[in-house]
């Protein structure tokens, strides 16, 4: 997720995963992300779960979430300021 925003570190970008194991013994991964503007006035919020295996889709499908809320536009904004 972080790395297809293109976050580092002084951007506000968050990420939050959580494994767990299904019903059927599948160990399965939960993403939550987010992503604020400078002020915290606004935060998009995005999540995505599946298999283990998937994870990398995961976080891309969790970061392709916020772009489509508007985070390319935030992130855009704040690289402006630290440039």
């Amino acid at each position: 997720m972080n790395r297809h925003l293109n976050g580092g570190c002084q951007v506000p970008i968050a990420g939050y995963a959580e494994m767990t194991v299904d019903d059927s013994g599948r160990e399965c991964v939960k993403l939550r992300g987010l992503v604020g503007d400078a002020s915290g006035e606004t935060i998009l919020r995005a999540g995505a779960e599946g298999a283990v295996e998937d994870a990398e889709n995961i976080g891309v499908d969790v970061a392709e979430q916020l772009l489509a809320q508007g985070a390319g536009e935030i992130l855009a904004t704040i690289y402006e300021q630290i440039s």
